[in-house]
């Protein structure tokens, strides 16, 4: 069993339970590195605001890899801008992506080469500085 199978199905929950508060929770209880103070990453109501504050936290926590491992950042485009991530997964050699879907309104788990199926396209993927 893969760890990320603990999270699918997790109820999405605006400002408490949604993207950023996903990737964080992974980060600190799956690999048990430090994560932005949770003040940092509260929702943001807008999209282009959500897409200043993934820079922000990108910028000020992340390091852009070309080679991403378990656990780092999937930064997702989502209507033309960067304003949703989830948690990078390899799961049997195949990439994945974990994150809380408003639209599904739970925790879901994609195949990264899927994502254009429910309108995501990757920025990018980042490892914790």
């Amino acid at each position: 069993m893969h760890w990320s199978e603990k999270y699918i199905g997790q109820p999405y929950v605006a400002g408490s339970a949604d993207c950023a508060h996903l990737l964080s929770q992974v980060r600190s209880e799956q690999f048990h590195l430090p994560v932005p103070e949770a003040v940092e990453v509260e929702r943001l109501t807008s999209r282009l605001g959500r897409t200043g504050q993934m820079q922000d936290l990108i910028g000020a926590y992340g390091q852009r890899t070309e080679t991403p491992q378990e656990g780092d950042a999937v930064l997702m485009i989502c209507a033309g801008r960067p304003s949703h991530v989830g948690v990078f997964c390899l799961i049997q050699d195949e990439p994945y992506v974990l994150h809380a879907m408003q639209n599904a309104q739970m925790v879901v788990l994609h195949k990264i080469r899927d994502l254009g199926r429910v309108f995501l396209k990757v920025e990018g993927y980042y490892r914790w500085k």
